[in-house]
């Protein structure tokens, strides 16, 4: 016997589940009243949830069908209806037959920089129409893209978006969004802007063309650090591409690209013409944004670590030259050491000791370095050994990657290696900083060396076939060597 259809409000037929979340389900229905296919977003909030929490979230839901009526925009998903309906509140919307996104390059994996920009150019039409309205958005993030077949784009849920005439919906104060999008700037207490919105978009087309999220860690106050910090390693993005995604992610909102500049940048690309370049400002670098320092009070401590660190990345080789080695206490009772060793030759196979400075890549004490972002691999750090593959951090593993940061990253890429010693101290100094984050949370003692890569590796960056990395690595292990069973970071 076939089970009688569900219908919403004597006229939505519930006809299959597009999606589900923890504070709802979306719908393929049939509107009844105009013959025509929607999807209907049903907020169904967990039990027991209290009743202000859930007040919140249906005046966000409503906030979105108020916000998305206002625009009028191919690139913005139409909402048709609101309808409240035995104690639940339905929104029905244009259907989208499409994936998101972050589901496109989940599985077909990293996106061509051209195709990217003509999908970004969609997306910033979008935020446009928006700004000029008043909106912004505060939650761009691929999941939040849908691409069609066709490839026309539709910009979705704008249920936190914010209007100038519209309060702010937090909770106890909070920030709402997704961090590892924020801008520093609004980490650091600012209100959400249009330039938050494009340093979302920067974030988005990352994601999208490298394959990987640039900033998300296996913690919350780890991404923060990384949003804070840590610049975005672009490897697969073309130059063209790359300029727009580095214009975006200027940590500074008031030399961030503006909308109309990206644009022109963007069109150049899918076009296939001269690239425009990247407008030039004073003062545009990432460590020159004192706002950042200033504001991260808020946050937790890993961005107050971070933030503190940051004024070492305005770097001037010249200022480190006499720079000491770290006198940082540590609880992970190596030889109740203080010190960084020095960089002595060890022979091959000999484990690397804590609080070392190491070198990793191209004729390196680790010749070869094949992971990143906070992954895991098998075997300890040992002189002359490469790690070529991760392995499962909740399975057994013998050291993390804890954090890594690329110090000169606001400089061209052909830019000569800045040598040995001024790598060492930017990395002794930069890891100690990130264990300290790491420390209090671990109770069994733990060891961790900084690794700089060669002149060779670094000389290599822009190899096609084999590319090098400009990047300074820090990396945990236990103190006994016995295996890890779990994240050290998370």
């Amino acid at each position: 016997m076939q089970q009688q259809q569900r219908v919403v409000a004597n006229r939505y037929t519930l006809l299959a589940e597009l999606g589900r979340g923890a504070m709802g389900v979306v719908w393929r229905a049939q509107d009844q009243l105009l013959g025509r296919a929607v999807a209907l977003k049903e907020l169904h909030p967990p039990q027991g949830i209290a009743a202000e929490e859930r007040t919140v979230l249906e005046e966000r839901m409503l906030r979105e069908a108020r916000t998305a009526g206002r625009l009028n925009h191919p690139a913005v998903v139409t909402v048709y209806d609101v309808v409240r309906e035995d104690g639940r509140t339905y929104l029905a919307m244009e259907l989208v037959d499409a994936l998101d996104l972050a589901s496109i390059v989940q599985r077909h994996g990293p996106r061509d920089s051209t195709w990217m920009a003509g999908v970004a150019l969609q997306v910033l039409g979008a935020l446009e129409a928006a700004h000029q309205a008043g909106i912004v958005h505060r939650d761009v993030k691929p999941s939040n893209i849908m691409v069609r077949p066709d490839g026309a784009v539709k910009l979705t849920d704008f249920g936190i978006a914010q209007a100038a005439d519209d309060p702010r919906l937090t909770h106890n104060g909070g920030i709402v969004g997704s961090p590892a999008y924020m801008s520093p700037d609004r980490l650091s207490g600012w209100e959400a802007s249009p330039a938050s919105d494009l340093w979302a978009l920067g974030v988005t087309i990352a994601n999208a063309v490298e394959g990987i999220s640039p900033f998300e860690r296996t913690s919350t106050a780890s991404t923060l650090h990384a949003v804070m910090n840590e610049p975005p390693v672009l490897r697969l993005a073309s130059p063209a591409l790359a300029q727009v995604i580095r214009g975006l992610l200027t940590v500074d909102p008031a030399h961030r690209l503006t909308a109309p500049q990206a644009r022109q940048m963007l069109v150049a690309i899918v076009q296939g013409t001269a690239p425009v370049p990247l407008p030039r400002k004073k003062n545009s670098g990432r460590q020159k944004n004192k706002l950042v320092v200033a504001g991260a009070i808020a946050l937790s401590a890993v961005v107050l670590a971070g933030a503190a660190f940051a004024g070492y990345q305005a770097f001037k080789p010249q200022d480190t030259a006499t720079a000491g080695p770290s006198t940082t206490n540590s609880a992970s009772g190596e030889q109740n050491s203080t010190q960084w060793t020095e960089a002595s030759q060890l022979p091959v196979g000999a484990p690397l000791p804590s609080r070392r400075i190491a070198t990793f890549g191209r004729g390196g004490d680790v010749p070869e370095w094949n992971i990143s972002g906070t992954q895991c691999a098998k075997d300890f750090l040992t002189q002359g050994s490469p790690v070529r593959s991760d392995v499962p951090c909740d399975g057994p593993h013998g050291i993390q990657l804890f954090s890594a940061a690329t110090p000169m990253w606001d400089k061209p890429k052909d830019s000569p290696y800045p040598g040995v010693e001024w790598l060492a101290d930017f990395t002794k100094n930069y890891c100690t900083e990130q264990f300290k984050v790491i420390e209090p949370k671990i109770e069994e003692p733990l060891g961790f060396t900084g690794l700089i890569p060669t002149q060779k590796e670094w000389d290599a960056y822009q190899d096609v076939t084999a590319p090098g990395r400009q990047e300074v690595l820090c990396v945990l292990w236990k103190q006994d060597r016995s295996p890890l069973a779990g994240s050290l970071v998370g």
